[in-house]
């Protein structure tokens, strides 16, 4: 006993920058590692017992492992560790959390985005969305990439559950929680979840005025560097990041977004025409500077795109989806034009050359949504289900 005592403590004590206290609190444990490297998620009470042990295994097997030090490591991937470990039990603190340190199989390690995954399906009270929020933190602590995909899930799943103000605390916080407007799968989730909000309650001024603030709440983020610094990746993936980072301040969707709102709100409860005189402004300077038309023509080629040429399903649906990424943001621009139009009539800025725009967005966009009724077909000429697809025609619906 007193052979295998020396041996895990002496492991301890080499750890690089850790401090070694005795617990005098927990009787069942004879040591406490105070980390200074990182932090761990102090989680809220969850709403039950099965998120309650998914945001345990977060924190211990999903977080931790990435925390540790190499000789920690040793201790916890060792099979030999294993009886050290339970001769004489240690804990580790990481930040606010304490945890026992236990033996760890790396061949066994939970997967990590299943995991997220499966918190956040189980999430229902705003206790547990800001959970979610932490176990981004929690990723950016660890050195964790969380990959866009996730991000894209969890500003989606947000959206859903109407806690949009989480989405904007996570939005002002990109370096705790890695989240940035520069990801052009996030912008777009964010734009979308924002739009559907103000259009799925039918512009009611309440829900409508709400969604118009984040707007431009939004906008004034965009001007933070890190939410518009674009990364410098590795060398061989420079150009798969180039595709979806960028400095998307003048992309049109966005100067749209806050347009859209503030026409529908003077259109419909009596909101400020010379806001929407501003901002329309804005949005036809926006469409001349960014080469618009050219971005146009080529959505309308994207919808006569033959997808029967596609090696395979996955391929086509993810042509489909960003397809249908392409369209909503059509869908923003038209109807941001379309409503400033009626609501400033001859005040219009630059009205022939919005009146142009007007009429090639709405041109490119119904050509899209017709394209959309033959695409996702499998090799049988059968239609292969899409909540994207689906997702955008109901969108359109609302702005006609």
């Amino acid at each position: 006993m007193s052979s295998i005592r020396q041996s895990c403590q002496s492991a301890l004590l080499r750890s690089n920058n850790v401090c070694l206290y005795a617990n005098g609190t927990r009787r069942a444990f004879s040591r406490t590692l105070v980390n200074p490297r990182g932090a761990l998620p102090n989680f809220l009470p969850p709403s039950k017992p099965e998120l309650s042990e998914l945001l345990s295994k977060f924190n211990a097997k999903v977080l931790l492992p990435s925390h540790l030090t190499k000789e920690q490591q040793k201790l916890v991937y060792k099979e030999e560790s294993r009886a050290k470990l339970e001769a004489e039990p240690v804990e580790i603190t990481l930040g606010d959390v304490t945890l026992p340190l236990e033996h760890l199989d790396r061949n066994r390690l939970p997967n990590r985005f299943k995991t997220f995954r499966k918190i956040v399906a189980e999430s229902e009270t705003r206790e547990d969305w800001e959970n979610v929020a932490r176990c981004l933190e929690g990723f950016e602590e660890a050195g964790i990439k969380a990959e866009s995909a996730w991000q894209e899930m969890v500003i989606r799943k947000l959206d859903e559950a109407d806690m949009h103000h989480l989405v904007l605390k996570i939005l002002q916080r990109p370096k705790a929680t890695g989240v940035r407007l520069s990801n052009l799968g996030v912008l777009r989730q964010v734009l979308r979840g924002v739009h559907d909000k103000a259009a799925l309650s039918d512009w009611a001024e309440e829900e409508t005025t709400k969604m118009y603030k984040q707007a431009k709440q939004i906008v004034e983020l965009m001007e933070n560097e890190e939410h518009h610094k674009v990364q410098k990746p590795p060398f061989k993936k420079r150009e798969e990041v180039a595709a979806i980072e960028g400095d998307w301040r003048g992309k049109p969707s966005v100067v749209a977004l806050p347009t859209e709102l503030a026409a529908m709100l003077a259109e419909k409860h009596g909101g400020d025409k010379e806001e929407v005189k501003k901002l329309s402004n804005r949005l036809v300077n926006a469409l001349k500077q960014s080469g618009y038309a050219t971005s146009l023509d080529m959505t309308s080629v994207r919808s006569s795109t033959n997808t029967d040429t596609f090696q395979n399903i996955t391929t086509k649906l993810e042509f489909v989806k960003d397809h249908c990424h392409d369209l909503f943001d059509v869908l923003i621009v038209w109807n941001a034009l379309k409503t400033s139009r009626k609501v400033l009539g001859a005040q219009m800025p630059m009205a022939d050359e919005a009146q142009k725009f007007e009429a090639r967005a709405e041109e490119v966009l119904m050509e899209g949504m017709r394209s959309l009724d033959t695409m996702p077909r499998n090799k049988d000429g059968k239609p292969l289900n899409s909540a994207f697809v689906k997702k955008a025609k109901d969108a359109l619906e609302k702005c006609r």
